[in-house]
């Protein structure tokens, strides 16, 4: 049994990141004071595993039109029995609309990605190809009516750069406030690096926080 299917390990889960999803959205929240303004707000859960961010929004006050997406297969349906209020999409954002297998290390906690990384097999871990819908933001939001994203965060392993890809007319048109997306080796495993996703956000009018964590930017208009 995957240990992730545990629930001592789902809370473990649940509380990874909680400190830094706290300093991003109290850094949005002084930017934009928009948390209490009345008006709908729309937040993004790009690869919400245990719902970390979920936990953190909750902090806040903010239970409504969280948009959640975790294409691993037990994950997704636990953290939404947790969290019954969130929008909970069990597949990918990326950067084509079309079906795609992810990569899911059977002993890890939670892990999945599209992207075959080398820790797996350097863990000698079994790995499961688990063949999951992927769809852009742009697309998504298109097809839900969604005008505006006031925060974006992104942890899917690898995919970040593919994620603002397919955000591509959303940025164009300023319409996704703020967000934050992980960096590191997974990037590298990508054949991608931090520096080509800050070219990308800054092309578009973001500018870049790197002060918020060594493993994580932020970006914002």
């Amino acid at each position: 049994m995957n240990r992730c299917f545990e629930k001592h390990n789902f809370q473990e889960l649940n509380n990874i990141d909680c400190g830094l999803l706290y300093n991003a959205i109290q850094f949005y929240n002084n930017k934009f004071n928009q948390i209490n303004n009345g008006k709908d707000k729309v937040f993004f859960d790009i690869g919400c595993n245990a719902g970390s961010f979920v936990k953190v929004l909750k902090s806040f006050g903010i239970m409504n039109n969280i948009h959640c997406f975790e294409p691993h297969p037990v994950i997704n349906k636990t953290t939404k029995e947790y969290y019954p209020h969130i929008i909970m999409n069990n597949y990918c954002l990326g950067n084509k609309n079309e079906n795609i297998d992810i990569y899911i290390p059977m002993w890890s906690v939670g892990l999945s990605s599209i992207i075959n990384r080398p820790v797996f097999k350097t863990l000698n871990q079994d790995i499961t190809l688990f063949n999951v819908k992927c769809e852009t933001t742009d697309t998504y939001c298109l097809a839900n009516n969604i005008d505006e994203i006031d925060f974006m965060k992104i942890d899917v392993e690898g995919g970040e750069k593919m994620v603002i890809e397919g955000a591509s007319e959303m940025l164009k048109n300023k319409k996704i406030k703020c967000g934050i997306f992980e960096i590191g080796e997974t990037l590298k495993d990508a054949g991608t690096s931090d520096k080509e996703i800050c070219d990308l956000l800054e092309n578009y009018g973001y500018t870049i926080n790197k002060q918020i964590s060594r493993n994580d930017y932020l970006f914002h208009l």
